[in-house]
């Protein structure tokens, strides 16, 4: 997928596109290996409030929850946001997705530097939703 003609705003650098595409297209060929060379080695993902931090960390999650449950992703837009670059796509896989409508949208919050990954936060962009419970008051 090329997602360049996705982006709106201030246009991302060549690394993040790069970086960012290639995550899209590793991702969705399943391969363990090239998602793993995006990252550097103390990066941060954080997976819906689950921190993981460096590569190993990184390496194990992405095997297990990326690669192990065939996520896919289907990207609708690109943005820049200062330093970060953020991809909103919905999210398919073989995963259990108990109370969440669907489809399931998402944005990934990528941070790079020098042509690697240093941070990817990862949270649901749903705006149809009730309030989560944690955020209702008692």
């Amino acid at each position: 997928m090329d997602i360049t003609s996705l982006y709106t705003g201030p246009t991302p650098s060549h690394d993040e596109l790069a970086v960012v595409s290639e995550f899209v297209r590793a991702t969705n060929a399943g391969e363990l290996q090239q998602l793993v060379a995006l990252f550097s080695q103390d990066a941060q993902v954080n997976d819906q409030l689950r921190n993981f931090w460096g590569l190993d960390e990184i390496t194990s999650w992405i095997g297990r929850e990326i690669v192990g449950e065939q996520v896919r992703l289907n990207a609708f837009s690109l943005k820049k946001h200062y330093d970060v670059v953020i991809l909103n796509a919905e999210i398919t896989g073989n995963f259990e997705t108990p109370r969440v409508s669907q489809p399931m949208i998402f944005d990934l919050h990528f941070t790079v530097q020098s042509a690697k990954i240093i941070r990817l936060l990862i949270l649901l962009a749903r705006q149809d939703m009730p309030e989560p419970e944690i955020r209702r008051a008692v």
